[in-house]
């Protein structure tokens, strides 16, 4: 797929925001880009010459962005843009299949262990960025924040992992997350450490069951 149209004479370089992330098993890249023009105006020169090329446009809105997408052999494109008071800003995001993930599997794999066999995982996201690794896991339980909690402890501990509370209270109530007070909030927010490794896991009920949420990062 092409990068950002040069057609866009008062648009400034883009800026990478995320880059070599596997989400889904799909590599991700995504760049940030403002131009003084307005957003239909910065859409217009993509939207013709991808419809120039025989390759379909789906176009959609969410609040105050203009998202428009297409699909090719190389994978799924997406331009997403909202009016500024100084033109546009926008996101351009490329998503291909990732070829070898196994990296990223073994950086989580001890991620995966945590969660109790009832677990639901949803989401899988992982970052390899300059000098750092990491992943980030989104998991439905079948069972009380409290429990999940407890479990997911037990599990660090046999890894190795200990409380760190030099990045959070280890088993701190989890109003600061969820906006609510400390008498009202039903959730947990861990730390923990091995050696270079941290790991951030927020627990909370959500619909009938626990949402669980572990973020695991480490120096290269």
């Amino acid at each position: 797929m092409d990068t950002l149209p040069n057609s866009l004479p008062e648009a400034s370089p883009p800026e990478l925001v995320m880059s070599a992330a596997a989400f889904d098993k799909h590599a991700v890249t995504t760049h940030r880009f403002s131009s003084h023009e307005a957003p239909g105006q910065v859409l217009a020169p993509m939207r013709e010459r991808w419809r120039n090329q025989g390759v379909p446009v789906v176009e959609a809105r969410s609040g105050d962005w203009t998202m428009l997408s297409v699909r090719s052999g190389q994978g799924i494109e997406t331009v997403q843009v909202r009016a500024t008071a100084s033109g546009t800003e926008g996101l351009r995001s490329r998503w291909v299949p990732a070829i070898n993930l196994q990296a990223s599997a073994a950086a989580a794999s001890h991620l995966l262990d945590w969660l109790p066999t009832s677990s639901k995982l949803l989401r899988r996201i992982d970052h390899h960025d300059p000098g750092r690794d990491a992943a980030t896991l989104v998991a439905l339980v079948g069972a009380s924040p409290s429990a999940a909690a407890s479990h997911l402890r037990a599990s660090a501990q046999a890894a190795g992992f200990v409380a760190d509370p030099a990045s959070g209270m280890p088993a701190q109530r989890a109003a600061w997350y969820r906006g609510g007070d400390a008498a009202s909030a039903s959730g947990e927010a861990l730390a923990l450490r091995r050696g270079g490794e941290t790991v951030v896991a927020t627990v909370s009920a959500h619909r009938g069951a626990t949402a669980v949420v572990m973020h695991w990062s480490q120096g290269r």
